[in-house]
């Protein structure tokens, strides 16, 4: 399949966390060590939680995002883990030609389903709020509303047509179902005509296995070349 060629050589790499977690996060920060030791560059970690915990929604976490990356003067490759995932592929349908490559890691599509699932959205609405674990605190802290409204105004699974995209999603993920993404996969099939590859391991949501790791190593490393 077509390789995404760019006029400028200025690639910069990000991670992008997922819901309720922070750039601080285990994956996020032993990336960024490696990084720097094997690969001599930064690695970004953007604070999903805009403007805050409770005030967070995804529309701001996009616009956030997308701002820094325009101002950079640069091209990205972009690792999106859960719903930061999902981040990446609603930035890359807004700036196609600022995105190198994503590599997808159990990223949280279809989430309506999920939160409908797991929530009474009903009580959510009504009380304006309900409570969820934040790790940076170690405690349940509120979430608005807003957050599931703002939700509900994007595609489940939002195509992109216009880099190469690798996911890998654990076998074992009881957040986000491998289904999940073995559906986006089958809808890019269709779409996109750069190259696109789903590794599925034997993990569970967090994908912290050893070789779970290297194998994400490795990805970045052939794209990198």
């Amino acid at each position: 399949m077509a390789n995404k060629s760019f006029a400028t050589t200025t690639l910069r790499y990000a991670y992008l966390h997922g819901f309720a977690s922070s750039p601080l996060a285990t994956k996020g920060v032993q990336l960024r060590q490696w990084f720097q030791d094997e690969l001599n560059i930064s690695l970004d970690l953007p604070d999903l939680n805009i403007p805050s915990f409770r005030k967070q929604c995804l529309s701001k976490m996009v616009d956030h995002v997308e701002k820094n990356i325009i101002e950079s003067n640069s091209i990205w490759f972009l690792i999106g883990s859960s719903f930061g995932g999902l981040v990446s592929t609603l930035i890359t349908q807004r700036q196609p030609k600022l995105i190198h490559s994503l590599l997808l890691l159990a990223p949280a599509f279809n989430p309506i389903q999920r939160w409908t699932s797991k929530v009474n959205i009903e009580q959510w609405k009504n009380n304006g709020f309900m409570n969820h674990f934040n790790p940076m605190t170690q405690c349940d802290e509120p979430i608005d509303y807003e957050f599931f409204h703002d939700l509900q105004t994007y595609a489940s699974y939002p195509i992109v047509t216009t880099c190469p995209i690798t996911i890998i999603h654990g076998l074992h993920d009881d957040v986000v179902p491998i289904e999940t993404s073995r559906e986006y996969m089958q809808k890019l099939r269709l779409l996109n005509k750069y190259s696109i590859l789903m590794i599925e391991v034997d993990d569970d949501h967090h994908l912290r296995k050893k070789e779970t790791l290297d194998i994400i190593k490795k990805m970045i490393l052939d794209y990198h070349k």
